[in-house]
């Protein structure tokens, strides 16, 4: 809204000497500008700012909460044009759904913002933009700035978080009999932020592991060289991760469907007997549990 004073000001006192002369004025004032679309229809009066802004209200909430654990894990930043926009493209419908969502609540908006689907040669893919100003210079300030905004929703963040960065863990233990165990882990380059996640599940009453290195920096993968550590954060016992899928959960159907149906098998069947359970529904693709065709409906 400053900036759409200024803009007023100097067309008034200058007349429209065009956006390119008018942009490179404002930003000597420092200001964060909008794009050069919105300064050129500011200008010649045909939008302004007071009616539809989207102000933001840095207030913690649940979808405040949600939406910083998905952007940290997952999101990223667009400046194209001179706008700024919040991005998140993901597998999971439900997951982008829920961002969406999330980000109308924050911004007051009536109707969610749009999912867009995105077909490429690795698959389907959901995307979503959020545009706001105000929202996107709060998102990207430092960590430290945002841990009051998600301390006071951790689980909301830890929902986020762990269905951009985390897994369900399911393994068939050979030793002593095939023996099924559930778990959650969570995967980042960044130590700290694991060590804050650590700190949240212990103070809900969870009982993580000790963050271990995964990927050291410049190990070759798939998608090419790591250029920086990866560690990783796991909840391995059966306790925890049942409090995990009924407290938290994850955004993503497949993978609380995953966990859901891993619990379920042991608590109706012991552990030996979910492994053969589990068995009969799904089968290792590589690294990986695959349903083999329609499953059981979780209890």
């Amino acid at each position: 809204m400053k900036v759409y004073e200024l803009v007023r000001r100097l067309v008034d006192a200058k007349g429209f000497t065009g956006v390119a002369a008018l942009t490179n004025e404002l930003k000597t004032t420092g200001l964060t500008l909008p794009s050069r679309h919105t300064i050129r229809l500011w200008a010649l009066a045909k939008t302004s700012p007071f009616s539809g802004k989207r102000i933001f209200n840095a207030q913690p909430s649940e979808e405040l909460s949600f939406f910083l654990g998905a952007w940290i894990g997952d999101g990223w930043s667009d400046e194209n044009d001179g706008g700024k926009r919040m991005l998140l493209k993901v597998r999971s419908y439900d997951f982008a759904k829920e961002f969406a969502t999330s980000a109308a609540k924050i911004l007051g908006k009536t109707d969610s913002y749009w999912v867009r689907r995105i077909a490429d040669e690795t698959g389907m893919w959901y995307l979503v933009k959020v545009t706001s100003f105000m929202l996107y210079d709060f998102v990207n300030r430092p960590f430290e700035a945002l841990r009051a905004y998600i301390e006071c929703y951790p689980k909301e963040f830890l929902r986020g978080f762990f269905t951009a960065e985390g897994n369900p863990s399911v393994s068939i233990e050979r030793t002593n009999g095939p023996k099924l165990q559930v778990g959650v882990v969570v995967s980042n380059s960044d130590y700290k932020l694991l060590l804050f996640t650590r700190n949240l599940l212990s103070i809900l009453g969870f009982h993580p592991g000790h963050i271990r290195l995964n990927v050291p920096e410049g190990t070759k993968t798939n998608l090419g060289v790591a250029r920086s550590s990866g560690w990783l954060l796991s909840l391995s016992r059966f306790e925890d991760a049942r409090g995990f899928s009924s407290s938290i959960g994850f955004a993503d159907g497949d993978k609380q469907c995953k966990i859901r149906e891993a619990i379920s098998f042991i608590e109706n069947c012991g552990h030996r007997g979910a492994a053969i359970e589990w068995t009969k529904y799904y089968q290792k693709d590589g690294r990986k549990w695959v349903k083999k065709r329609r499953g059981p409906i979780s209890s």
